[in-house]
This record gives C-alpha cells, structure tokens and sequence, in this order.
C-alpha cells in the first residue's frame, strides 16, 4: 500500500478504561489501534505491508510512518529516528499495542536514549523476539511493564506461523484469562530434581543479546525471577562463553529458575550438535533448577510468552510444565 500512515478517527481511538488505574492493560478488541516500530535491522517494504494487512484482517487498525524503513547500512533508519520512533510509538495514546517489524540487530543502539526516558503514564504491550529483547529488558525491570516475548511482523508476513500457533497469539492478546502452558519440561540439573513448585515473573530473551546488557544500565535483573535464554545460529562453544560471562557477573544469583527455550541451527561445522551436551554442563553446578523444553524462539513454533507477569513451574522426576498467565485486566 503506498499510504502507509492512517488518520485515526474517533472510531478507531482505543477504548479507555474503566479502571481508576490509567496504566491498567485491558485486551485487544476489534478495531483498535496497533503500531509497527522497525528498532533494529531493516527489512523489505513488502514484509511491512503484508504483515500489516494480515494485522488488518484479524480486525485491527495499523499505523506506522512513513519513513520507517530507510536503511542505514544494516539498520532500519538512523539511531535518532528509531528512538524517536520508539518513543512515539509507546507514548501514544492512541495505540494499545506496538510490535516490532523484525529483530536482526540495532536496539541495544536506543538504551542510552530510552534510559533517560521518563516512564511513560499508560502502559502497553510491546512484542518482538531476538533483537527486542534488548528493549523488553528496559521495560520490564525499569518501567515495571509487561512485554510479549513472540513473533515479529516480518514472521506473519512470511506466513510462517501455524494456524494453532496464530491462535494462541491471538488468544494471548484478547483473553484476560488466557495462560499459556509449556508443557513437556525437562530438568537438566540436580536442582531440578523431586518436586518443585516455582513462581515468579519470567525474564531475558536471547542469550547473546541478554549478555550485551552486562555492564550497561540495562544489565539483566534476575533475582526472584525465572530466566528465560534462546538462541539462533550459535556454535556451542558460543552458547558456552555467553552463559559463562553471565554467571560470571552475578546474573544468575537470587534467580528461582533458568528455562530454556529454542536453539535453533545451533549445529558444528561438521553437523554435530552439541547444545543440550553444553546446557546440561553449565547447569550441572548452578543452585538453581534448570529445565529445557520451551516453544519459543527462532523456532519453528515460537508460543507467546509473557515476561513481567506471574509464572508458575511445577515438576516431579525432572519433567513438568510451566503456566505464563496474561498482564490484561477484564472491562467487565
């Protein structure tokens, strides 16, 4: 579509809350407002579009400027537009949700900036994966928000998303009641090990872009919070370094849990894997229980996944599940 950034009328404004609470989530509901923010890489014009009109036809309204993709060698746009763009996009009022075209690389460029930020008075979900986690990380221990860890607008576009996985995203941004199980855990350590009952909010994202974070005024939080880690495209004794440098700075201490998620085209030169052979090394010392088996990342399935809001993990005999429960307050 050549016009690419829509006049909201009074029909299309978000709803406001019933709540006395002005920062309070409601869920999604037909004909509100969503935001497409390009943070990080660049991406073809047409993967904006498509996945625009796929946002269009599940019943929403899309906005997003015009000048939103003009790459700067491999970014979107420049550090000042994107920032800017940002912060447009998370202040304004009349958009409920602000989801990023794709990751790629570009927005630990914007900490600095968004740092400084006051924090803004409304809430809203922000969803990406990869890059995004970079942000996410900012707003869920800074700002004290909730964030979707799940797929990026490119993802849609590219239809490559199963019709289960779409409705549980779908599910995810509309139902108040909604919790998304990951089912099929498995420990890793002796931790993990007889019963567990865990609870706490789930944090982190992608493991090489959580471990730029250390040293900055954006280094992860962890305590009382059950980590989350992914990665794409890693050999294994990369994985290694990043989980070392982060147990080395304190990154793990006070945390309830670390869960992973996908690894995804993690092989050797030679075709070996050896991912799961490092994960369970690493953890085979830590105090804390670990545990695979989570659906998102850059995999095939990447199941939303809530950071900032209440987690449970249950387990017997190194297996068990873990519920992510929804930031959204009914209107009713």
């Amino acid at each position: 579509m050549s016009k690419r950034k829509k006049t909201l009328t009074k029909k299309t404004k978000v709803r406001p809350s019933k709540s006395k609470k002005a920062s309070e989530l409601i869920p999604l509901q037909k004909g509100d407002v969503i935001e497409i923010i390009a943070p990080g890489s660049h991406a073809p014009l047409n993967h904006l579009e498509k996945g625009a009109e796929v946002l269009r036809q599940w019943g929403y309204e899309v906005v997003y400027d015009e000048n939103l993709l003009k790459p700067e060698i491999f970014l979107s746009n420049t550090d000042e537009y994107r920032f800017n763009s940002f912060k447009k996009a998370i202040t304004n009022p009349n958009s409920k949700i602000v989801w990023c075209l794709r990751g790629g690389y570009g927005s630990i460029r914007l900490l600095p900036f968004i740092e400084k930020m006051a924090v803004p008075k409304n809430k809203k979900i922000l969803i990406g994966l990869s890059d995004i986690s970079s942000l996410q990380t900012v707003m869920t221990q800074k700002w004290g928000w909730p964030c979707l860890h799940s797929a990026l607008i490119d993802r849609l576009a590219l239809e490559k998303l199963t019709e289960k996985n779409i409705q549980e995203i779908k599910s995810a941004l509309t139902d108040p009641d909604f919790v998304m199980n990951f089912s099929g855990l498995k420990g890793i350590n002796k931790a993990a090990g007889g019963k567990k009952k865990i609870t706490g909010e789930v944090v982190g994202g992608n493991l090489m872009v959580i471990a730029s974070t250390l040293g900055t005024p954006s280094q992860i939080k962890t305590k009382n919070k059950i980590v989350f880690l992914e990665e794409l495209c890693e050999r294994a004794y990369r994985v290694d370094r990043c989980l070392q440098q982060l147990k080395q700075a304190g990154a793990f201490e006070g945390a309830k849990a670390i869960v992973f998620g996908d690894f995804t085209n993690c092989d050797e030169p030679n075709k070996e894997n050896y991912i799961q052979d490092v994960l369970s090394n690493f953890c085979a010392t830590l105090k804390i229980p670990a545990f695979t088996g989570i659906e998102n990342g850059h995999g095939e399935l990447q199941r939303p996944l809530f950071f900032n809001t209440k987690a449970e993990i249950t387990s017997s005999d190194n297996s068990g599940e873990m519920k992510v429960y929804s930031p959204f307050k009914s209107e009713k």
